[in-house]
């Protein structure tokens, strides 16, 4: 690799990165713990995960067995050598001494998504997870499958939209009220016996 595809690649890993946490938000927009504000795009969400901040005491079955819990795993492998192959010349990307990355592939990117959301930022054996989107290690194939059920999602729910916008615009009818028969029905009713000798 020459000089100029290691600082492009470092470039483009820079959302990899660990945002600072917000301190300026006014009183009554602050929440109990602090967090970084981060935006996620339908392109930038992955099935793929970079998992920073493991502890390096050989936790790979550990860490899966904390994966697993959010949803079934394609594949984890540690990445330690490599990532610092490709990042030896910056100092942003490198890694904490001590510790391993790994990359996760979950079989639905709903379950990566809730993973990252409840793992990152949380402590493990001793080390704070960090935990980021790789679609970097996307094929095209699952790009265009990611795109093509995020369509079909929105599709759904605009569908569920209108549907509930129909109903809300139908004036209710309620049975008996206003109308004779409604009032009627409600009297109650008297029946005659009669006799009969025989």
């Amino acid at each position: 690799m020459n000089g100029d595809s290691k600082q492009l690649n470092a470039t483009s890993d820079t959302h990899h990165l660990r945002h600072r946490y917000c301190q300026n938000r006014p009183l009554y927009r602050r929440s109990r713990q602090l967090t970084a504000v981060r935006v996620y795009s339908v392109a930038n969400e992955s099935r793929h995960l970079l998992v920073f901040g493991v502890p390096q005491i050989n936790l790979l079955r550990e860490l899966r067995q904390e994966l697993v819990r959010f949803g079934a795993l394609e594949s984890i492998s540690n990445i330690t050598d490599g990532w610092q192959r490709d990042h030896d010349g910056s100092d942003e990307l490198m890694l904490e001494p001590f510790t391993d990355v790994f990359h996760v592939c979950f079989a639905k990117l709903e379950k990566a998504r809730q993973a990252k959301k409840l793992l990152d930022a949380r402590n493990f054996y001793g080390g704070i997870l960090h935990i980021s989107y790789a679609p970097e290690r996307e094929s095209v194939q699952e790009v265009r499958a990611k795109l093509n059920q995020r369509r079909a999602e929105v599709r759904y729910r605009t569908k569920l939209d209108a549907q509930h916008h129909r109903q809300r615009r139908k004036p209710a009818i309620r049975p008996g009220v206003g109308v004779n028969k409604g009032i009627e029905a409600n009297q109650p009713t008297t029946t005659t016996k009669t006799n009969k000798k025989g």
